[in-house]
């Protein structure tokens, strides 16, 4: 299958991610090179780290004993921060293979917001750093096919994980990754996906993409640091929520340093990591208990849904603390505590957010839109949608100053 655009996501990655503090842009490797290790460490505190609150998080829950599963372009086992929590994994481009290398980057970087542990020096932690991090090459660095994808999905299933996250999206809704996403449901396991990067505005017609619009993923959009849809978001009616996407830190395969990154990529392993957290907290609850729970707990926008944020920002601590009537006992919630407020009631896959009552009987249907054939990207250019059953790993193109 002929493929255009991005040739790498080495090269993708050069223009997303810079070294910490801001550097200039690596330049764009070829195929056979990889991305270079980064040695710098930050000390800071990431603002998405802040801006989510992890360390309040972190009293009831750390992730551990739960299997989060990476279907990406392979995560790097020697990379300080993930060492000793990278399993085998699986190369669904080579049989037989393993994914815990990763000469790209990309899933490496996604895998340190899921689950990066403290290292003395650094600021930046992943989500639910005592986690298992299961890593599934689906792609070469290139644009990746449905079935590949969707092969991994199976396998990461098949291996354990109970969260899988999907930083790629395609505007076929092909009926092999269907099928995988179902088949992920059917044994119980969250599966959270990115939405696309484009430049509509939230009231603006964007193509549908998938995994992220199929009615049991977690579709994922990107926020600045002001709290805003982040101008390469694309919107949708099928956005679940929002987490932070913008000028977001992690580590890169090898070296112990900081990369900075910006995508609807990234924006998605910060659900995949609460999602972790919640079900490390709260194991009785089933795969769509876990979906409710962190949409009804979201930091609510002013109307919901919102089709550029969803239900709202992600919100860790109050998807492990609140109390939801509707699951009753069967949350197994280890000393949570309870909430001061009370908790919307059940509505089948979009919810409202914490402190807010819906209606009852409230509920939306997903509406299918026709696939476009280009949007605006964001530095003003036509940029071509990839063929029918060809996923597309995203973070954005931008260099920031």
């Amino acid at each position: 299958m002929r493929r255009r655009g991005v040739a790498c996501v080495a090269a993708a990655l050069a223009i997303g991610a810079t070294l910490w503090p801001p550097a200039p842009a690596i330049a764009a490797p070829a195929k056979a090179e990889c991305l270079p290790a980064a040695e710098r460490i930050d000390d800071r505190v990431p603002w998405a780290q802040q801006r989510l609150a992890l360390d309040r998080a972190w009293e009831l829950s750390r992730g551990g004993g739960v299997t989060v599963a990476v279907v990406d372009t392979g995560v790097d086992a020697r990379t300080p921060q993930l060492s000793g929590r990278v399993l085998r994994g699986h190369d669904m481009l080579v049989s037989g293979g393993a994914g815990n290398t990763d000469c790209f980057g990309h899933g490496t970087f996604v895998a340190g917001i899921i689950g990066a542990a403290p290292l003395t020096g650094a600021g930046f932690v992943g989500v639910a750093p005592d986690v298992r991090i299961l890593p599934v090459r689906a792609t070469d660095g290139q644009d990746g096919t449905a079935e590949a994808f969707a092969r991994g999905i199976v396998a990461a299933v098949d291996s354990g994980a109970k969260v899988i996250n999907v930083s790629a999206s395609t505007t076929s809704e092909d009926p092999r990754l269907v099928e995988a996403v179902r088949y992920a449901e059917s044994r119980d396991v969250v599966v959270v996906a990115a939405v696309a990067n484009g430049s509509a505005s939230p009231d603006s017609a964007s193509p549908t993409v998938y995994p992220a619009a199929l009615p049991t993923v977690l579709a994922v959009a990107a926020i600045d640091a002001t709290g805003q849809r982040a101008s390469f978001s694309q919107p949708g009616h099928y956005i679940d929520l929002a987490a932070p996407g913008a000028d977001v830190t992690s580590v890169g395969p090898d070296g112990p340093g900081h990369l900075r990154g910006s995508g609807t990529s990234y924006a998605a392993p910060f659900v995949a990591g609460v999602a972790a957290l919640v079900r490390a907290y709260r194991p009785g609850l089933t795969a769509a208990q876990v979906r409710h729970r962190l949409q009804v707990t979201a930091d609510r926008p002013a109307r919901v849904p919102d089709a550029g944020v969803g239900w709202g920002v992600v919100n860790p601590l109050a998807a492990l603390a609140t109390e939801l009537p509707e699951e009753g006992a069967a949350s197994g919630a280890h000393a949570a505590r309870p909430s001061a407020q009370p908790a919307a009631p059940p509505v089948v896959r979009h919810n409202g957010r914490l402190l807010v009552l819906l209606g009852a009987g409230a509920t939306l249907a997903v509406i299918g839109l026709a696939g476009l054939l280009a949007v605006l990207g964001p530095a003003g250019h036509r940029r071509r949608w990839r063929p029918a059953r060809t996923l597309r790993v995203h973070p954005d193109r931008e260099p920031w100053p």
